[in-house]
Order: C-alpha cells, then structure tokens, then sequence
C-alpha cells in the first residue's frame, strides 16, 4: 500500500490533491491510501461539510508503509517527522525552491501552475478516467480558492481548462467560490492566532533562516486596521520561538486584490523594501499587486542570493 500525503495542516489543495491522486492510483492497479497529519484548514472543513465528504482522521501509523507520494509540497521541513524520505518514490508539486536531493529515490513533476489539484486531474484526463461529481465538486473548488478565483499571477490556462471541463461534471455553483473566502475568513478571537501559527512556512538561503505566514480573507484592510497590534504579538512570540533572521505576515485581500505586509523589525522592513519595493508605515506595507508566497520566496532567495556576503 502507497501512502499518498501532503503538508502538515494541508490547505483545500493539499488535501484535494493527495485525496484524489490515491484515488487515480487505486483506479489504475496500484494500492494507496490518501493520509493526513495536523489540523485541517478551515476551507477543507468548510466544503467537506458541504458537500458531504468525510475528513480522515489524523494518520497514526505512517511508519507502516514502504512507499510514499508526495503531493503539493516538496520539503522536508513541512513534513510529519515520521516519514522518511527515503521512501518517497514521487512528488507532484507546484513550486521550485525545494531541495530535492533529500528525496534520493523520488521521481518529481513540479511544474509552474496554479494549483497542484490541475496537475492530478490533468491524469484523469489522459487516462480518460472518469471523475464522480463529488470530486469534481472538491476539485472545482480547491483549483478556484488556490489560484484566488483565477486572479493569482501563477495562475495558467491548464488551470481554467481543468476548472471547465470539470465544471461540466458537477454543476460547480460560481457563488460558491466566494463563500469558500468568507469561510477562511472568520478570524475571530483566537482564531486569528491559530491561523497565522498553522499556516506559516520557514525558508532558509544563502544560511538566512526567513518565516513567512499568510493570510487570504475577505476583509484584509479591516483586519490590518483593526488587529495590527495583536498581529505583531503573534509574530513577536514566533520569532522568539523559531527564531528566524526575518519574520512577517502576508495579509492577501481576496476582493480588493491588496496584499499586505506586516513586520516590526527593521531589518525585515528593509529587506521587503528592497525586494518589493513597498514602504512601511506603523509596520504595514502595502502593494496594489498580489503576490502568492510561492512567487514571493522565488524573490528573496533570489536577492539574498545574489546580495550575501561571498565567504
């Protein structure tokens, strides 16, 4: 049996992916199970529920398989600690900046695209496998929310053709996109805290060691003016915590296409500044452009590459 299997805390890609892709396996002759680790964003409890689709339970026994997939994350530091790389024999990703040589016996297909959800279904369709509607349902909707209903600059046209022609399948209600935002959207009290911790991702270039947590919500602006204070909180105990050169918080407003900066330390400030180009005011920065962490860590490896000292 394959154990097919994203990030800890997987967002509605991850899990969608991972979902599906043991699904295409078993359809073509080899035995996998789909397996998650931490908490579930609030997006894939969000459709699950409304579409009927029962979430496993935290996977507590990853050590008995021989084989492992990975989809939509291809770093190790995102894993649970209990798999071994060694054993992933395939990764399915979306991003470039991974060091793939701690997988020695992998085969990767990492592409430039929207969402790792096109990537699986784009087998269905070369295998002329047919997906059940509520695949599609679950498909439709993680390629939508990932790629901030087709607004992303990653986005590609494999992403919408994928969409469409899974569209055709189950009827895809287009409101619904909107209400998967509002979902992810509700970051009152504590969960505001939770949803910075659980979904922020540690990056290391040029021996620099840079946090980068991330928010996509309705409502960006209105968050930033009324938390910013309990936001720098957060970051001022994960820095303590994690201990990173840089640290800050991405804010991705889905409707008014605003992203958002938030760091207190200068040091990070000026690293944005030069990368981005923003300016802070009261440790918010802001650009009219989005930019998705995968094209923004692509950025700063890029300058701290070419901008650390030669030693």
């Amino acid at each position: 049996m394959i154990l097919v299997t994203t990030y800890i805390n997987p967002d509605l890609d991850g899990f969608s992916a991972a979902l599906v892709y043991a699904k295409f396996l078993n359809r073509t002759g080899k035995p996998a199970t789909a397996g998650f680790f931490g908490e579930y964003q609030p997006e894939v409890k969000f459709v699950a529920q409304k579409f009927g689709i029962n979430l496993p339970a935290p996977l507590e026994n990853p050590e008995a398989f021989n084989q492992i997939i990975l989809v939509d994350v291809s770093d190790l530091s995102r894993l649970d600690k209990r798999l071994d790389p060694k054993k992933v024999i395939e990764i399915i990703d979306h991003r470039r900046n991974s060091d793939l040589s701690v997988f020695p016996n992998a085969k990767s297909y990492i592409e430039d695209i929207g969402a790792s959800a096109t990537l699986v279904i784009e087998k269905f369709k070369a295998e002329n496998i047919v997906v059940s509607k509520e695949l599609a349902l679950l498909l439709c909707s993680a390629i939508a929310s990932h790629t901030l209903n087709f607004s992303a600059a990653d986005v590609t046209q494999r992403d919408r053709d994928v969409f469409e022609w899974l569209k055709e399948k189950c009827d895809f209600p287009l409101d619904f996109v909107r209400e998967i935002f509002l979902a992810k959207s509700d970051l009152t009290e504590e969960k505001l805290g939770r949803a910075i911790e659980s979904d922020l991702k540690t990056f290391e270039f040029s021996g620099r060691k840079i946090v980068i947590a991330q928010l996509e919500i309705v409502g960006g602006d209105v968050l930033i003016k009324e938390r910013s204070k309990e936001i720098l909180g957060e970051l001022a105990e994960l820095k303590e915590k994690l201990n990173p050169d840089f640290i800050f918080l991405s804010v991705v407003d889905l409707e008014k296409l605003i992203d958002f900066f938030v760091c207190q330390e200068p040091e990070t400030q000026d690293l944005l500044k030069a990368v981005l180009g923003v300016e802070f005011k009261n440790s918010i920065a802001k650009t009219e452009k989005l930019i998705r962490r995968k094209g923004l860590v692509l950025l700063l490896q890029e300058w701290l590459e070419n901008n650390s000292p030669k030693g």
